[in-house]
């Protein structure tokens, strides 16, 4: 299976990333441990993501990251 996977926050602590896998038309988020790739497990929804209020500094970041990356993408047209 092949998968585009973009970080969008990390730390020492791990990594949130999103993943879109391409033949399947899915867009995920993760977040994983340092040193480890990404893995189907770890994955939720964009939507799952986006509806719960951080927890923290990290995902804070991440949300924002991601948020920035939709706009970017939908402005750039």
């Amino acid at each position: 299976m092949t998968v585009l996977a973009y970080s969008l926050a990390d730390n020492i602590q791990g990594t949130w990333r999103v993943v879109f896998v391409p033949h399947e038309l899915h867009l995920y988020v993760e977040f994983s441990q340092p040193g480890a790739g990404t893995n189907p497990v770890n994955w939720m929804s964009v939507d799952d993501f986006l509806v719960r209020r951080p927890n923290g500094a990290l995902r804070k970041r991440a949300r924002d990251s991601l948020v920035s990356l939709i706009c970017n993408a939908l402005t750039e047209h």
